[in-house]
């Protein structure tokens, strides 16, 4: 049973010796250093990806901190729940916790909450941006089903009393579609007017972040 160190720094110009010191402290002698950004997982890091390789059944990983093993909730529970499940103990000298204890346990079911929740605030992101970007005429997988004279008459249609299941049947689409179209005022177009063409939008275009 060997334990090892982990320590981790973004750029060239901070040190590690903080860390360092707080592993000495704990008596640990193998040490992995990594200088690498807290956004890179785990797989990507040099030192980190290595020493995961290495380690065996009753083995310890010791960090000096806990956000040295990830930028967010879900990086982090996601490592400690991989080497938790390879029976590798993680202590993590800043909380105080170590895994295969009371105190670690406890400490697992509430990291495991706020990483559920962490995922569940990426999902609401994640639809409200994905509904906001139907509202604005962005094009989203299949091709529309309705053009944009379509939707507006359908939102006249359920202004004037019709249900959606009427709606979708004089249309002869499914009262999903009615709905969105409804749920969006008959909008298609993101210029903020009316939409009162007929062009098919074209895809919005990702740039990635510098």
């Amino acid at each position: 049973m060997t334990r090892y160190g982990y320590a981790r720094v973004s750029t060239d110009e901070q040190t590690h010796d903080p860390q360092l010191l707080a592993l000495e402290r704990e008596g640990v002698r193998e040490i992995v250093l990594d200088t690498v950004s807290g956004g890179v997982p785990a797989a990507s890091r040099p030192g980190l990806s290595g020493l995961l390789a290495k380690l065996q059944p009753g083995d310890s990983l010791v960090a000096a901190r806990l956000d040295r093993l990830g930028r967010t909730m879900l990086d982090v529970m996601g490592l400690v729940g991989s080497l938790v499940e390879r029976q590798v103990r993680v202590r993590l000298l800043d909380v105080g916790i170590e895994t295969g204890t009371a105190n670690g346990q406890l400490f697992l079911t509430i990291l495991a909450g706020f990483a559920e929740f962490e995922r569940e605030i990426i999902r609401e992101r994640t639809r409200a941006g994905l509904e906001a970007a139907r509202c604005s005429g962005s094009r989203l997988g299949r091709p529309a089903r309705l053009t944009g004279r379509q939707r507006r008459h359908v939102v006249e249609l359920h202004k004037a009393g019709k249900s959606l299941h009427e709606i979708a049947q004089i249309m002869a689409v499914s009262k999903t579609t009615i709905w969105r179209a409804v749920s969006c005022g008959g909008r298609r177009s993101g210029n903020g007017g009316s939409g009162t063409d007929d062009r098919v939008t074209r895809p919005v275009r990702l740039t990635p972040a510098q």
